[in-house]
């Protein structure tokens, strides 16, 4: 896999599990939204630069 396939990946991965801790937490689907797109975000960016 590329590393731009692996970013991708890694930012589905952990938008996921930060909606599940999001619900599992009572926030609102707002915060749940953008929590995910930050989470998966920094992490897609994260992967790139290693």
């Amino acid at each position: 896999m590329s590393r731009k396939q692996v970013a991708a990946v890694t930012g589905v991965i952990v938008r996921a599990l930060a909606k599940r801790w999001a619900d599992d937490n009572g926030l609102t689907k707002v915060q749940t939204a953008l929590l995910a797109w930050v989470a998966g975000t920094l992490a897609s960016v994260a992967v790139m630069h290693v």
